[in-house]
């Protein structure tokens, strides 16, 4: 929801340079516009809810690609005065920052499940990000997987109750 959001106001940012404040409306050039949606967008960044599952990496392409976005606007107070190749340039970056922080955000949401304990009837709450509940089944696969592969022989079954005799 939150790129959904940033997406529209970076395209916002980019058709109009009115921004509205507590006082009225302010007339705001396109770059101050955009670097305080890329302020905002940073502080999510860095926070602890909102893109927790961000990885190092693509954290590092989207700041490249905020810092290549100013870098474009800087100094342009309409983005209509953008040639085409700059237009589409920023276009591009606008779209791998969006596509980054979607797959980001929808890996932080938190998934809660109340579920019985073996051996009691006491319910417990679980919770935990989309992106750890993936790791955690990936995981499991995995160890299910290497057990039933393993050439371990099981001791019990009839060869070896007949062995006994």
């Amino acid at each position: 929801m939150r790129a959904v959001v940033v997406t529209v106001a970076l395209i916002g940012v980019l058709a109009s340079p009115l921004a509205l404040t507590g006082e009225g409306t302010t007339k705001l050039s396109t770059f101050e516009a955009f670097e305080k949606e890329k302020a905002a967008i940073l502080k999510d960044m860095s926070g602890e809810t909102v893109y927790s599952e961000i990885s190092h990496k693509d954290a590092e392409l989207v700041r490249a690609a905020l810092d290549r976005m100013s870098v474009k606007l800087t100094g342009v107070e309409n983005a209509g005065s953008l040639d085409q190749v700059k237009l589409v340039s920023l276009y591009n970056e606008q779209n791998l920052v969006n596509a980054i922080l979607t797959m980001a955000e929808s890996d932080s949401r938190q998934v809660c499940r109340r579920r019985g304990r073996l051996g009691t009837n006491f319910k417990t709450t679980t919770c935990e990000t989309v992106a750890e509940r993936r790791e955690r089944q990936a995981a499991d696969r995995l160890a299910i997987d290497k057990i039933l592969k393993s050439d371990i022989k099981h001791p019990i079954g009839p060869a070896v109750i007949g062995a006994r005799r």
